[in-house]
C-alpha cells in the first residue's frame, strides 16, 4: 500500500460565506460544489455533534479540492498552528488583493535564494483568512514546472 496523492484539504470555518468571499472573490477561487446539511452517517463518520453542516468545495486546479465546512451554531474554530499552501500565478496580486480588502499579512511577499532545487526562486507570502489561519500563497520560480526535485536516497551510518 501506498499514498497515490492528496485527495483534499478540508478547513472548518467560522462563517461559509465570509470564507468564500475570501477564497472565491478575492483569491478567485472557484466552487465545484456547495452542500446545505449532511446526513447523520455523515455527521457521526466526521465526528461532529450537528448534522446542520454548511460545506463548500472549491477547485484548486488539477483534480485538488479544499473543502471549507461551518458547523451552524458551534463556537467558532480556533486558529491552530497550520497553513494551507495556495499557488498563485502573481503573488505580489494576490498579496495587494487580500491586504487590501483589510486581511493582515506576515510581510511583503519575498523570494527565496539558496532554499534547494524546488523553493530557490518561488516567491511567498503568509495572509491570514476571515478565521486567523495562516495562507501561504506562492507563485513557482520562473519556469519551475511544479515537478518535485529529484528524491535523496537516504543512507544510513552504522
Amino acid at each position: 500500500m501506498r499514498v497515490t496523492g492528496l485527495h483534499h484539504a478540508g478547513l472548518r470555518v467560522g462563517d461559509l460565506e465570509r470564507s468564500l468571499h475570501f477564497y472565491c472573490d478575492l483569491l478567485g477561487i472557484a466552487v465545484r460544489e456547495q452542500v446545505e446539511g449532511v446526513s447523520e452517517e455523515e455527521a457521526r463518520l466526521a465526528g461532529w455533534e450537528t448534522r446542520d453542516v454548511r460545506i463548500a468545495d472549491l477547485d484548486v486546479g488539477d483534480g485538488r479540492v479544499l473543502e471549507l465546512f461551518e458547523l451552524v451554531g458551534a463556537a467558532p474554530p480556533a486558529a491552530h498552528d497550520v497553513h494551507i499552501a495556495l499557488e498563485v500565478q502573481d503573488v505580489d496580486e494576490a498579496w495587494r488583493r487580500v491586504t487590501g480588502a483589510g486581511y493582515p499579512s506576515r510581510s511583503q511577499p519575498v523570494t527565496l535564494h539558496d532554499a534547494g532545487p524546488h523553493w530557490t526562486g518561488a516567491t511567498l507570502v503568509y495572509v491570514s483568512d476571515p478565521d486567523g489561519t495562516a495562507i501561504e500563497l506562492v507563485q513557482p520560480a520562473p519556469g519551475h514546472d511544479g515537478t518535485p526535485p529529484p528524491r535523496v536516497a537516504r543512507t544510513s551510518s552504522s
